[in-house]
């Protein structure tokens, strides 16, 4: 369950940055008119989509693949697109581009990482279902509160790209964990 629970920590670290900062950082660093910060907008989007597709995806490669998956799409997303790339371009549609693809990716990743994870735990719980579920969203809604905290002083110490790219790494965090930790190993029968 803590195996299972830092994943979802990190997930809603990177859900509540998008929701907390993303119009923030279409104004502080891509430098942008309101009327082109569609950041948000397209995360969300990016989100939905990815939801509906989840399904698929456990078929197609499993549900440890696609927790990889994920987390690399965060970390492609927010440190090396949006963070590394966001603000290198001089043209305005440029930045509002590669910027909105950043986050078209964090959507896309973030979308299937926590009801993958409320499926791991009805698979390997040693505890009730009803219990585990309970600890496991404890542990994981930490992160809503703890990510605006952490962006803010990150981004008042040094600036917010680099508050991103820390929220990127723990894109990569995930992938590690879900890589090499045991909570993450099942029997799936159902790929295609």
């Amino acid at each position: 369950l803590l195996q299972l629970g830092l994943v979802g920590l990190f997930a809603l670290i990177v859900e509540s940055a998008m929701f907390d900062w993303s119009a923030v950082y279409f104004e502080s660093v891509v430098h942008v008119p309101k009327s082109l910060q569609i950041g948000f907008l397209v995360f969300m989007v990016m989100m939905a989509t990815g939801r509906f597709l989840t399904n698929y995806a456990y078929q197609l490669w499993g549900k440890k693949k696609v927790l990889q998956l994920a987390g690399s799409l965060i970390c492609i997303g927010f440190f090396f697109i949006s963070a590394l790339l966001g603000d290198t371009f001089e043209s305005m549609a440029m930045k509002v581009i590669i910027n909105s693809l950043g986050f078209m990716l964090v959507g896309l990743g973030i979308s299937c990482i926590v009801p993958t994870l409320y499926s791991f735990v009805g698979a390997k719980s040693k505890t009730p279902v009803s219990i585990a579920l309970t600890i496991l969203s404890s542990i994981s809604f930490i992160g809503s509160l703890v990510a605006p905290l952490l962006i803010g002083a990150i981004t008042q110490a040094f600036d917010i790209r680099i508050a991103y790219m820390i929220i990127g790494i723990l894109g990569g965090c995930i992938v590690l964990i879900v890589s090499f930790c045991n909570a993450f190993d099942i029997r799936e029968e159902n790929k295609l």
